[in-house]
């Protein structure tokens, strides 16, 4: 998370008085996450949840100084687990939607995948 505040003129206590003060970080967060869909996060031979969006998620709370926990949620009720709170965050591929952005709130996306159709040349040629 970041805070930025811009520099203007008056005094320092109308400074602090006018910033918003800073949310502490949460020592743990919990990732919902689809754990049947490798590359991106799946269960290894030794049933660990391993994947890309499995590093990246470490690797984010180890630069926030937090931990982070990965629950494995019923994808078709990723917003209500969300919503209840029985996760913090979903990390895994999910679609950014103009009514998704009604409900959530999305960072920037790391990855942009496309889906290709590969056929025969010989069949359309």
């Amino acid at each position: 998370m970041v805070l930025l505040v811009g520099c203007g003129g008056g005094t320092t206590a109308k400074k602090e008085a006018a910033a918003p003060a800073k949310k502490e970080l949460p020592k743990k967060i919990v990732v919902g996450l689809d754990d049947n869909f490798p590359p991106m996060g799946f269960k290894d031979k030794d049933n660990k949840i391993v994947g890309f969006d499995i590093d990246m998620a470490k690797e984010a709370a180890k630069r926030l100084g937090i931990t982070v926990e990965f629950k494995p949620i019923d994808w078709s009720s990723k917003e209500a687990e969300l919503k209840s709170g029985r996760i913090d965050c979903i990390w895994n591929g999910l679609n950014i939607t103009e009514d998704r952005k009604k409900n959530m709130l999305f960072s920037n996306p790391y990855m942009e995948c496309k889906q290709l159709l590969f056929v025969p040349k010989k069949l359309y040629y």
